[in-house]
């Protein structure tokens, strides 16, 4: 069969699992995921991954300080990625309780001068040697300097991205127990390449906040929600992709190690739908003054 064909077919299938699910929602029947199979997860990975981005910061401190992270292209001009890429750390171990407060104090000073924000796509990225294909104009997050609950945050670019895959954010309804999710993002997958975007292993959510695993000694606050399989540096801020809908329904915020088993922290995209809303009409606005220009 021709290479086409055969990716023909597997979007099918993706496609006709999507369809399931959402009859069994329309039918008013309990949310409840069938662990997809390998050629649906990749012919999701094709479909979703050039809608995911490097960002990548110069830090004010030297020009050479640069932390990549990854982000989700959910308007043309707008990419959904986590808060503390885009704000200066005051540390890099925040600890939190079920209720989304902070035990060791603000974990964030200012937020990064958003002209020191760039972003970059492709398969792999050099932010020391390539040229950014946006920068950012308009950095939009939760009010507070804390991360607990709120690792969260939207770029308005300065200009659309060429040839934009965008995802869609799943904001009428959150994860639950049991659902699996595809994370994305330039951590460069099992041997963290840094920069060398990668789909991580299938995950399956173990716990949603408000709760403490006692398991993996993950303690989650009433927005986020925790998965089994690791992301690692560089998979900071790009998105959980719900297997079955192709939908945004979180962003990495924080972890265990690479190779431990849960205890790996996501922001559900849902409990911020009108932060979300405002950056979508920064984003539209952005372009209407640049095309008035």
């Amino acid at each position: 069969m021709p290479r086409s064909l055969v990716h023909k077919s597997l979007l099918l299938v993706a496609v006709h699992a999507v369809a399931a699910t959402t009859a069994l929602l329309g039918a008013g029947c309990v949310r409840r995921q069938q662990a997809p199979d390998d050629r649906v997860l990749r012919a999701l990975e094709h479909e979703v991954s050039p809608g995911v981005v490097a960002v990548a910061t110069t830090m004010g401190d030297s020009p050479s300080h640069i932390t990549l992270c990854s982000g989700a292209l959910v308007a043309p001009n707008l990419v959904l990625t986590a808060r503390h890429c885009v704000s200066k750390a005051v540390t890099a171990t925040p600890s939190c309780d079920a209720r989304g407060r902070s035990h060791n104090g603000d974990h964030l000073s200012d937020d990064v001068d958003p002209a020191s924000i760039a972003i970059y796509t492709g398969a792999r990225v050099h932010p020391e040697a390539d040229v950014p294909v946006a920068r950012a104009v308009r950095t939009l997050h939760p009010k507070g300097q804390v991360l607990c609950d709120a690792d969260v945050a939207f770029l308005v670019l300065d200009r659309p991205v060429p040839n934009a895959r965008i995802l869609h954010m799943r904001l009428h309804a959150p994860v639950e127990a049991g659902d699996v999710v595809l994370p994305v993002g330039f951590g460069g997958g099992p041997a963290n390449v840094v920069g060398q975007k990668v789909a991580r292993e299938k995950s399956t959510v173990l716990t949603t906040g408000p709760s403490a695993n006692a398991t993996t000694g993950a303690v989650l606050g009433p927005r986020e929600f925790e998965v089994d399989r690791a992301t690692c540096r560089g998979d900071s801020g790009g998105p959980a992709i719900d297997a079955l809908s192709g939908e945004i329904v979180g962003v990495v915020s924080r972890g265990g190690s690479c190779s431990a088993e849960g205890n790996h922290v996501y922001t559900r995209v849902d409990a911020y739908k009108r932060l979300a809303a405002t950056a979508l009409a920064a984003a539209q606005n952005e372009q209407t003054n640049v095309a008035v220009l």
